[in-house]
């Protein structure tokens, strides 16, 4: 029996648009562990999480590592998920943008990511002519100057670094989040960063302890973004931010911890929607991590809050996709309530 033509268009787009399934692993070496074509603030994103050895970090928040392999994969293994992607991907490569390349830790850390397969997959980027962009997702303390200029010249594209910055509050980042990152460590980061010519995009964590209340969930993440902005500005580093409302992740030492806490409650959608579009108003770019990734319950997450609705969900899809705020707005001053909004800086490359 035939199935009906908006059920088809439908069950295609489940299955390999942007709701499609997250959290499994990669059932061979030579597959990634996901990818998604997607739009990604008003361009056209190829996203690839790479299936290799998991992250040598265990924070206590994040159970991405869980799934990933325990043993090294080669080279081989890893360029040929990077061949498997392209040929998946194949009929829209002409119209890339941005190539984003992460593996649940930092593609950076040799000793989970193969470096000559980092450099060859960076280097073919060379011959997708509209892509401009390439995001490498690392801790900063792995970042080296000289090389991240050689995968600029190489691929002729300029580079984001995209790192979980989480919270600005030291107790948070160690005692509950475990992230042993000092600030004066991500700073240093920061500085070469700058000295590369990379922008930046920093992961923010929306109510990152569980016992905090909702107000101090967002003045916490306010606080946190505009310390980025201050320390990305002074070293004239482009900034994106990405606001995750935290969700309770399966078997992770928070998730212990929140259990402990009586009447937990996730975040509210439209408390980050609402900072997110204030920080926009200002001229920093931001966009919403709205997938908790295959690891968490719903009543784990922010569809589990009395504000969830439908409309409120597409209203953070349709901002997702809207990139009227540049990352180099930032490096102009910041726009307060009833100034006109600055022009533009141009894109560097």
């Amino acid at each position: 029996m035939t199935v009906p033509l908006d059920d088809f268009l439908g069950g295609l787009y489940r299955t390999f648009g942007p709701p499609k399934a997250m959290g499994e692993s990669a059932p061979a070496s030579d597959r990634p562990h996901f990818f998604l074509h997607r739009n990604f603030l008003g361009e056209q994103d190829l996203a690839i999480l790479f299936n290799t050895k998991r992250c040598r970090y265990q924070c206590k928040f994040c159970a991405l590592p869980f799934k990933s392999s325990r043993e090294w994969i080669p080279k081989e293994g890893v360029l040929a998920q990077f061949r498997y992607v392209l040929e998946e991907d194949k009929h829209a490569l002409g119209v890339l943008e941005r190539v984003t390349i992460a593996n649940e830790g930092s593609v950076f850390d040799q000793t989970t990511f193969p470096a000559d397969a980092l450099i060859q997959i960076t280097a073919a980027t060379r011959k997708l002519p509209r892509v401009r962009k390439i995001v490498l997702e690392s801790r900063l303390e792995f970042l080296r100057a000289e090389q991240l200029k050689e995968i600029a010249q190489n691929s002729g594209k300029q580079l984001d670094i995209l790192t979980g910055f989480e919270t600005l509050d030291e107790d948070l980042r160690e005692r509950v989040l475990g992230k042993r990152e000092p600030l004066d460590v991500f700073l240093r980061g920061l500085d070469v960063v700058a000295e590369a010519d990379c922008e930046l995009t920093a992961y923010v964590l929306f109510k990152p302890d569980p016992v905090m209340t909702d107000e101090e969930a967002w003045a916490e993440a306010e606080s946190s973004i505009d310390y980025l902005h201050e320390h990305c500005a002074a070293r004239g580093i482009p900034l994106t931010i990405r606001l995750n409302p935290m969700y309770v992740a399966h078997d992770t030492q928070w998730a212990r911890r929140a259990e402990k806490v009586e009447n937990y409650q996730p975040p509210q959608l439209s408390d980050i929607i609402t900072l997110a579009e204030r920080k926009r108003a200002q001229g920093i770019a931001v966009y919403l991590g709205l997938t908790s990734e295959g690891l968490s319950d719903e009543d784990k997450t922010y569809r589990a809050r009395e504000d969830f609705t439908r409309q409120l969900l597409k209203q953070g899809i349709v901002m997702n996709g809207d990139g009227s705020v540049s990352s180099r707005h930032h490096l102009l001053p910041l726009v307060e309530a009833g100034d006109p909004t600055p022009e533009p800086l141009l894109e560097s490359k």
